[in-house]
């Protein structure tokens, strides 16, 4: 189990800009760019990662959450890697399971079952399943929902 250095870096480099765009340093246009330059560099060195090493695998999540892509499959795969790293031990990739399935859902239509994606353009969470649980929402790090519905 080895941890991809390449990917750790792409990895990094989206946390740095995520922090830069918050801090206004950085704009929305720019960060796309880098969004989407660091998915065409993974999908390069996919066949190359170590898909057993748990830290390859929330990378990976991770960069893919973040690709603005339209293609549903993208989110699909996010949340595949979020389940592999789970099912390896990974406790910090929790809310990356439940946000990448969210997401995937979303990007279907569907609603989403905890309730982690948010309209960029007016900050009002998307359409959720009422049936999921404050308790199973805690499960994977997510606030309950009167939390999440308030933060809009």
């Amino acid at each position: 189990m080895t941890i991809n250095l390449q990917l750790e870096q792409l990895y990094l480099d989206d946390i740095s800009d995520r922090k830069l765009f918050e801090e206004g340093k950085l704009s929305e246009a720019t960060l796309k760019q880098h969004d989407i330059h660091r998915l065409e560099i993974l999908n390069t060195i996919v066949p190359t990662i170590d898909k057993s090493e748990i830290w390859n695998c929330h990378y990976s999540c991770l960069l893919l959450m973040h690709s603005w892509s339209d293609d549903s499959s993208v989110y699909k795969l996010a949340h595949e890697y979020a389940q592999k790293a789970i099912k390896l031990g990974s406790n910090v990739t929790k809310w990356l399971y439940a946000a990448s399935l969210d997401r995937w859902l979303v990007s279907q239509g569907k609603p989403q079952k905890f309730g982690t994606q948010f309209k960029t353009t007016t900050g009002i969470i998307y359409g959720y399943d009422t049936s999921t649980s404050d308790k199973e929402r805690s499960e994977y790090g997510v606030p309950p929902l009167s939390e999440l519905i308030n933060r809009s």
